[in-house]
């Protein structure tokens, strides 16, 4: 498999508004040296998330025409694999109807959606099992190369942990009677289990270590459990994860006691590791991609992709004036491409599919285009 260049499949644009044919997108995407995808489909829908994925009931008659079959096939034939993506610990419509499954944070507040996030910790054994039930008739369908697994953390809105901020200030999750009785059994000791801010203080003083452990252990189970489902129906499927850009000591090791992601570990069972480096998101330098990549295919001993934006996000509502860039011009793009080149990270992706389609025939966006198709050529 060829992970030199791919983008993020992640909504129906190309199909419902540039009113491409499967073989259309997968004529231009080769065209583009696109290596791989990785594609959202009916068999595995995304929610709005940063990009809009639902299908509008304006859009459905246009939709059902749709056949993601096709589209794999389409792709598979030009050599082009298929990265079938499901988000796991993000999921509205399963915390709306399961409520439950929300978490506590260090405050004793429930988890509120913040602009269009809401997650759900990886120890909730009831929404793994819906998305097993879901990935298995995915797979079943489409035979992907490799199944993607978005949001596979602790909650927390990463994108909003800009330089500058404390972590102190932000809410770590969760100390909920569920995991609290879980973390209990499995540390072997005693906490308030009904009393989430007492408990928090304790773990804090105590048990910082066993914790973090506890919640890196609970990623690590639910991707495994995952993963045996899919490898029973195709032996060679691999594993690819959403990944945080975050350096071990960011933020004081939030990546790992925050959002319970270590790359480390989780490497016995993750093929590859996808770095959602948004630098302008994050209000990063366009060298910061390469250098987060790379260390963490470093840290994890596993291929590593670095995702890249094409097109500036995060500027409205919750997010505006946090002092991010209005634009990633053509410049910026190849800074970003030509820092990555010489390193041991195994490829790019562009996040997305839609912001390329949308900058054809503009000045900096046909330059962003030629950069891609010449990356590593």
């Amino acid at each position: 498999m060829n992970l030199r260049s791919g983008v993020k499949i992640y909504d129906n644009d190309w199909f419902i508004r540039q009113r491409m044919e499967p073989e259309q997108l997968a004529d231009l995407l080769a065209s583009w040296n696109i290596t791989y995808v990785i594609a959202q489909s009916k068999y595995l829908p995304m929610q709005d998330s940063a990009v809009a994925s639902r299908v509008s009931a304006a859009d459905a008659a246009r939709h059902q025409l749709l056949d993601d079959v096709v589209v794999r096939k389409a792709l598979a034939e030009r050599g082009i694999a298929y990265f079938a993506v499901l988000n796991i610990c993000f999921d509205p419509d399963f915390t709306e109807a399961h409520p439950q499954v929300l978490p506590i944070d260090q405050f004793g507040e429930l988890e509120t959606r913040q602009d269009w996030y809401i997650g759900i910790p990886p120890d909730r054994t009831s929404n793994i099992d819906h998305k097993i039930g879901m990935l298995e008739r995915g797979v079943a369908a489409l035979s992907p190369d490799v199944v993607h697994l978005g949001f596979i953390r602790w909650p927390g809105f990463w994108e909003t942990w800009l330089p500058g901020d404390t972590r102190a200030s932000k809410p770590e999750y969760c100390f909920s009677r569920e995991t609290l009785i879980r973390f209990c059994a499995d540390a072997g000791i005693s906490l308030p289990l009904d009393r989430p801010v007492e408990a928090a203080g304790e773990i804090a003083r105590r048990y910082r270590g066993e914790w973090t452990r506890f919640k890196c252990q609970q990623t690590l189970a639910a991707i495994r459990r995952m993963r045996r489902a899919v490898t029973a129906l195709k032996p060679d499927i691999e594993i690819s994860i959403n990944t945080l850009p975050f350096f071990a000591d960011d933020f004081e090791g939030a990546v790992t006691e925050v959002f319970g992601q270590d790359v480390g570990l989780l490497a016995e069972c993750v093929d590859i590791f996808e770095v959602m480096a948004y630098h302008q998101i994050m209000r990063q330098p366009a060298t910061w991609p390469a250098a987060v990549a790379a260390d963490i295919r470093q840290r994890s001993g596993a291929r590593a992709l670095c995702t890249v934006q094409s097109d500036a996000l995060y500027l409205e509502g919750m997010h505006a004036g946090r002092g991010r860039s209005e634009r990633i011009d053509a410049v910026e793009f190849d800074r970003m491409l030509t820092a990555l080149e010489p390193t041991a990270v195994d490829g790019l992706c562009v996040f997305t599919l839609a912001g390329l389609l949308g900058l054809r025939g503009t000045a900096d966006g046909d330059a962003i285009i030629d950069r891609l198709r010449r990356f590593r050529m």
